[in-house]
């Protein structure tokens, strides 16, 4: 965890988004495999994991020599970086199990308040004005990524109460924090889930229900306060809540198909996703908002495969954990299956921080062994 929980981290650094962030991730998934040597033992989710993301990793490299210019290093390092910390988590499994849930929920509060001081202040690039609503984004500079993070924080915040870790206080406090900037986002796919994680709780872990409605009240009073603070115009709230999260993608999906096609063994190169528009203008959408996709075009068909090998991994992983009754199992579960529906509707993978949060979570929702 000593590894772990700096990769982790660097998601304080403009969300492990930006060229800084990337070298940095790599560096301390080098550094750790280094030191530590780790030799996990062989688990079917994890040879899935590992192997879908390390043919994403080797693509990635392949597509960089191939496609050098302003092809990003970085991207293509911090690619590397994913296996290579996924195998350190593999090889420390019972720590894993015990520090992930704390590591992520000390993150979540801390962005999840940056975010709420952004909105507050309407200071970018804590929060930022989209479309006439100012909407928090946290360390993270983009809305669904503090929402996801939260939600996946919130479910752990949970499951540390049910298993004593947490007293009934800062559960509830901890939980008002994340689910209060997950509302401030105003992003709806974050609203679903985090209403999905609550009522979850509540049926499968009865025994946290006087702690969950506590936390539901705050997140009905932080709805109308963040309403307040972001005073957004009637109409441009009305076009943010009729605004199509999927069909207004068709667009850049198919744009990046075609592109994919084009050059389908190496790619344009990582980083460089605008490549694939003949002539730049200001409605091009930069990032595909589908992580195989993305790969597809950046690196390749070998890289989209490996991708979609990792995603299903960690769907396959983290679904079925869903209907557990153990709130950590619960709560590994909510994090994979979220973090790997995210890859198919957003840009949320091109944040290392937030697949080795799926990856790992997926791990860790597997039950034990004999």
């Amino acid at each position: 965890m000593v590894v772990i929980a700096p990769a982790f981290g660097v998601a304080l650094w403009h969300g492990g988004f930006t060229r800084g962030g990337q070298l940095a991730f790599a560096a301390i998934a080098v550094a750790g495999v280094a030191w530590f040597r780790p030799r996990p033992r062989p688990q079917a989710v994890a040879v899935a994991l590992v192997g879908g993301l390390a043919a994403a990793a080797l693509a990635n490299l392949a597509s960089l020599a191939w496609n050098r210019g302003d092809s990003s290093t970085a991207a293509a390092l911090a690619a590397v970086a994913l296996p290579l910390l996924v195998v350190l988590g593999a090889a420390a499994r019972p720590a894993l199990v015990r520090w992930l849930p704390l590591i992520v929920l000390a993150l979540g509060l801390a962005t999840a308040t940056a975010g709420l001081a952004g909105l507050a202040l309407r200071s970018p690039p804590l929060a930022e004005r989209i479309a006439g609503v100012w909407r928090a984004g946290g360390t993270f500079e983009y809305p669904p990524a503090l929402g996801l993070f939260c939600v996946c924080a919130l479910a752990f915040a949970l499951a540390l109460h049910a298993a004593g870790r947490l007293d009934r206080l800062t559960a509830v406090v901890s939980g008002a924090t994340l689910t209060a900037a997950a509302v401030a986002t105003f992003d709806r796919v974050t609203w679903l889930e985090t209403a999905a994680v609550l009522a979850l709780f509540a049926v499968r872990v009865p025994a946290l229900r006087r702690a969950i409605w506590p936390v539901v009240a705050a997140a009905a009073a932080c709805a109308l306060l963040a309403l307040a603070v972001s005073h957004p115009s009637r109409s441009a709230l009305e076009r943010h809540l009729r605004h199509g999260a999927l069909s207004t993608r068709t667009d850049v999906w198919h744009a990046a198909w075609d592109a994919a096609l084009k050059r389908p063994l190496l790619g344009y190169g990582p980083g460089r996703f605008r490549q694939i528009y003949a002539a730049p203008a200001a409605d091009h959408v930069s990032l595909a908002h589908d992580a195989v996709l993305e790969q597809a075009v950046e690196a390749g068909l070998i890289a989209a495969a490996g991708t979609a090998l990792a995603l299903l991994a960690m769907l396959f992983a983290g679904v079925p954990a869903l209907s557990a009754r153990d709130p950590g199992r619960i709560a590994f579960g909510v994090s994979a299956a979220a973090v790997a529906l995210s890859g198919l509707y957003d840009f949320t993978w091109s944040f290392p921080p937030l697949v080795l949060l799926g990856a790992l979570a997926a791990l860790a929702a597997q039950p034990e062994g004999p």
